[in-house]
This record gives structure tokens, sequence and C-alpha cells, in this order.
């Protein structure tokens, strides 16, 4: 597929327009320059309330003392987890000096409405809301209060509920080969001006279909070679639980080729910067630039959907126990008990399943 360059020299798949994408990128670059004005305010607690959370002193058996000795006593959090928390903690401002015995819930109702009023932000009160109720549940069993002001589904109907909106995925199998295809002219074209790790990555993404974040900060001392297998250390896993990605001959090739640039860096995949892993922007725009030169909405696929890809082409075109398909997309048994006696994650047979999985992408490609 020959392109021809446009006025700067570019040779990067057209949009859905026929605009070339790293045109468009400086464009917008220099009128966001031109035309910067004072920076929006950020939604945040008051200056003398930030701090708070961790720094400045509580007032004994206040609520901020009791969700500090709360999320204390959860040390199991990834630091991602605990960053997030004093975020939603910092949102609470208005009840950290209420005495946790005085706390009541309209009160608390009262803040989360506040929260949630400010540009719509009806997901961070749901979260705050969920924050308090472990933190009221937590000083009940602890002889804080006598009883709890905010009992499990005491909020249910109060607040506005969460937009969700599933992760976008190509499914069809005509469909998904066209992306798998232009994944590959993607890489040709442009791979060697863009990131130097984003043509390996967004090959290997749906032979593989992990969490992109996980993808994006793969290291080569997980990677083995010789065991044909990616372990991802529990730090890494959103359910905090090692896991094991059996790697097809289609996946070693991708990464052998990538080890001749990077093998001697920590990050698989990594921007011009030897110490630093992909970005998820350098994802999202890899992925747009594709979808634009195959004549698909840049919303009808997303990196995440590759894993609703894989899930769905797996259970339906090949055939695979589902069981399989969910230990492979590294999701938690509902029994947890279950899972902590289930140690032996069917390995021979996902790495059967894997070779199956990469085989049929490279049907569906020849298409």
């Amino acid at each position: 597929m020959e392109i021809k360059p446009c006025r700067r020299g570019h040779t990067e798949p057209r949009t859905v327009k026929g605009q070339c994408p790293l045109c468009l990128r400086i464009t917008r670059a220099a009128y966001k320059k031109l035309h910067t004005t004072k920076p929006r305010a950020r939604i945040a607690p008051p200056a003398e309330a930030t701090p708070t959370t961790r720094d400045a002193p509580a007032i004994p058996r206040s609520f901020l003392a009791v969700a500090r000795e709360y999320l204390s006593s959860q040390d199991d959090a990834a630091p991602a987890t605990v960053k997030k928390r004093d975020f939603i903690l910092q949102q609470l401002h208005a009840l950290h000096d209420v005495p946790i015995a005085e706390l009541t819930t309209p009160r608390i109702v009262a803040a989360l409405k506040v929260i949630e009023s400010e540009n719509d932000r009806r997901e961070t009160a749901h979260r705050c809301a969920m924050l308090v109720g472990q933190v009221t549940r937590f000083a009940l069993n602890h002889g804080y209060v006598t009883h709890n002001v905010l009992p499990a589904g005491q909020l249910r109907g109060t607040l506005k509920p969460v937009k969700t909106d599933s992760h976008a995925a190509i499914v069809e199998p005509a469909r998904f080969g066209a992306l798998l295809k232009f994944i590959d002219l993607y890489c040709e074209f442009a791979g060697s001006r863009s990131q130097p790790g984003v043509r390996w990555a967004m090959r290997l993404a749906p032979l593989v279909f992990v969490r992109p974040g996980e993808l994006r900060k793969m290291e080569w001392s997980e990677v083995d070679f010789d065991k044909k297998e990616w372990v991802i250390p529990v730090e890494k896993m959103k359910m905090r639980r090692p896991h094991v990605v059996p790697l097809s001959k289609q996946s070693l090739e991708i990464l052998r080729a990538a080890h001749k640039v990077t093998g001697k860096d920590r990050y698989v995949f990594r921007t011009r910067r030897l110490d630093e892993a992909l970005s998820e922007n350098g994802f999202r725009e890899a992925l747009h630039t594709i979808l634009g030169a195959l004549g698909e909405q840049k919303d009808v696929h997303t990196m995440h959907g590759f894993r609703s890809s894989a899930s769905t082409l797996l259970n339906g075109e090949l055939g695979i126990d589902s069981a399989l398909i969910e230990l492979q997309l590294a999701h938690v048994k509902g029994d947890r008990v279950a899972g902590i006696y289930d140690r032996s994650q069917r390995l021979p047979e996902r790495r059967q399943m894997m070779t199956r999985w990469a085989a049929y992408l490279d049907k569906l490609k020849k298409g």
C-alpha cells in the first residue's frame, strides 16, 4: 500500500478524512500554543485541607483519624491504589474534623452531594461513599461508635448513577482480521518514526490480550525465552496475584526483534528515554491512526478491547473452554476459597490455547 507524502514529507496512513495524522498533531499543537489562556482551575479541596490526609495532625477519633487508621490497616494495597485512596480521602475534607461518634447520614449525604455537583463528578462521589462506608464499619467493629450510620445499601438511589461504558471492541472475525493486517502495515510505515516500542507492542497486544498497563510496563526480567512464558509479578496485577502468559511462536518472534533494540534496558517497550515505559497516549494515538487508515471510527476499538475480542472469538469461533479463557484473562474466581486452592492454573492447556489463538490470528490476517 503506497501512500504519497504530504506537504511535510510524511507517509503515515491517512485518517478517515484523508488527512495526515502527524500534520494534524503539529497544527493542533501550534493552535493550542497560540490560543493558550489562563489554565482552568483544577477541582480540589481547600488549600488548608490538601495536606491533612497524610501530614497534618488529625483530631483524635475524628473521621479523618479513624479513616487513616483504617487505611493503614490495608497494607496489601498497590502503590497506585494507595494514591487513589489518598485522593478520595482528600475529597471528603468536609467530614475530616467531625467526631466519628457524631457523624450522621444526612451530613455524609450533604458532603457527597457537594462532590457530585462539581462538574458532575458522580463517579468520584460514589467512590467517596464507598470509603465512608468502609470507615464507619471499621469504627463500629473497633468500638468507636455504637451503630453504623452508613450500612450497606443505605445510599441506594441517593446519588446519581455512574455512567459506564464497556470497552469498545471489534469482535467480527473479518473486521478483526483487517485490523490485524493494518496493525502490521502501521508497524512498517510508521514504526520507525513512532516511539521505539510502539510497533512491537501493537503487534503483541492481540496475541497476549493482557491489560494495557501490564503490556506497557512489561520488563525483560519477566520474560523467559527458554520456558516460553512471561510472568507478570503480583505488584503489577489488578487482582494481586502473579500471572503467567504462555508465549506462542509468533509472540516470541516479536519479542526477539524488540530484544535487539531494548534488550539492555529495563522495559521491553520503552520510549526514547531508556528508563521510561510507553505511555497510555502512545498506545491510543497509534490505535487511532490504524483505525483511521482502516476506515473505522476511532471509538470502535480500544487497547483494552483486545481482551474482549479474544474472549469472544476464542469462545465463539474456536470453542475454547470458558474457564481457560477466564484464567488467561486473569479473572479471579467468584469462589475465593476455590481460587486459593486451585494453584495448577492449567498451564499446559493454556499453552495449547495460546498456540491455537496465534495460528487463528495468522489465518484471519490472510483473510
